[in-house]
């Protein structure tokens, strides 16, 4: 069934698969995305609500594309003058920013456009930015940069508010469970943990070896992944500030990680083009994928869980554009069953392999009403007698 199921999705996308380089694991297939005219740095999706994804890096541009099939360019975002390293999106999904080597920070709202940010006084970045991220309120912005300063950005007053040198160059942020602290990713085998009221260390993750690269958190706030020049990522227990898993990526340099959204899955990606996918809870690897001729700068997972969006570093090729790779998951989102037609229904098999890729849309309603039924949909509330003149108590919470 699930070979069928990829069959189809491929089928429907236009796709062609490239040679895979799992034997035990589920296989992966490929497309790249056009539109980029150099290497990529960075990529970010959206929330499911608005569909969109965006890449960056080296031509300066911001690609904002459609989050499901056909993968559509709808936008380019103008303004930077040297690479964007880092992208983020609110947890609403109507903010989002972009980090540069320009040493600036650009602010977007929900419909792409530029809302200016003032630097006040010292809170300025005077070096490359590396990374950038919202706090859970959309009240705050942070931005991490090659000399170690963090900065604090207040999304009401539009401007820059504090900032902390925190030592060595910041490779990346992420959140921790406590809106207090925020972990950060130096040029050093520490994660380090630091105070926002205070700006102070509040304690280290040691484990690696080598330099940690990049971090991410899961939603339930549960878990930290890491990713090193030490061969490895780990997985950390937030509850005791212990590794719970050292994954061995095959390779000699993580250089992106991620969570789904249901944080039962995480992702690894490396500079030989190498991705793993990885059940949280257990360590065991899900899913592999190769492609020698690209280095991947950052990934992540779709909402759905289904495939991963890359950002590459071409090596000898010149297809700059992002990659999108099945992720060897079944998708989160599942079809809906109707009591009309079955599986042996032609009708009702495109509308499940479209219904897997996308979320159905009106115009999916009027062309398959032969399957999807409005009749089928009961008020919750309709009276079960037909008398009207009857009286009919409802009972509310007291």
């Amino acid at each position: 069934m699930r070979n069928y199921f990829y069959s189809i999705l491929f089928l429907f996308l236009g796709l062609n698969q490239t040679p895979t380089f799992a034997q035990d694991t589920k296989e992966i297939t490929s497309i790249i995305l056009q539109g980029a005219r150099n290497d990529l740095n960075t990529c970010a999706m959206s929330p499911n609500k608005y569909k969109r994804m965006a890449v960056a890096g080296w031509d300066n541009e911001i690609l904002i594309y459609q989050a499901d099939s056909p993968f559509n360019l709808v936008q380019k975002l103008l303004g930077h003058q040297a690479p964007v390293n880092s992208l983020a999106y609110n947890f609403a999904g109507n903010m989002f920013a972009s980090g540069s080597s320009d040493q600036t920070v650009r602010l977007y709202d929900s419909l792409y456009r530029f809302v200016p940010l003032n630097e006040v006084g010292n809170n300025k970045h005077e070096t490359a930015v590396h990374s950038v991220i919202f706090d859970r309120g959309g009240k705050y912005l942070f931005s991490g940069d090659k000399d170690g300063k963090l900065i604090i950005w207040d999304l009401n007053g539009k401007k820059s508010v504090r900032h902390y040198l925190t030592g060595n160059s910041i490779q990346d942020i992420c959140l921790s469970p406590t809106p207090a602290n925020i972990f950060i990713a130096h040029s050093d085998p520490q994660i380090k943990i630091f105070g926002l009221a205070t700006g102070a260390l509040v304690r280290t993750l040691d484990g690696h070896t080598d330099v940690v690269n990049c971090l991410a958190m899961s939603a339930n706030n549960k878990y930290l992944i890491s990713g090193s020049n030490d061969k490895s990522a780990r997985i950390w227990d937030l509850k005791t500030m212990k590794t719970l898993f050292v994954l061995n990526t095959e390779c000699w340099k993580v250089t992106s990680v991620g969570f789904t959204d249901d944080s039962k899955y995480c992702v690894t990606g490396c500079n030989d083009g190498s991705v793993r996918v990885w059940e949280t809870e257990t360590g065991k690897l899900i899913s592999k994928w190769n492609d020698e001729q690209i280095g991947v700068k950052e990934l992540c997972f779709s909402k759905n869980n289904q495939y991963v969006l890359i950002a590459p570093r071409s090596k000898e090729s010149k297809d700059f554009g992002a990659r999108i790779i099945l992720s060897g998951l079944e998708p989160t989102f599942k079809p809906a069953t109707s009591s009309v037609g079955n599986e042996n229904n032609p009708m009702r098999r495109q509308l499940d392999s479209i219904a897997n890729l996308r979320t159905l849309t009106k115009q999916d309603s009027i062309k398959y009403k032969a399957i999807l039924k409005p009749e089928d949909i009961k008020p919750k509330n309709k009276p079960k007698s037909g008398n009207l003149d009857k009286p009919v108590i409802y009972k509310t919470p007291m």
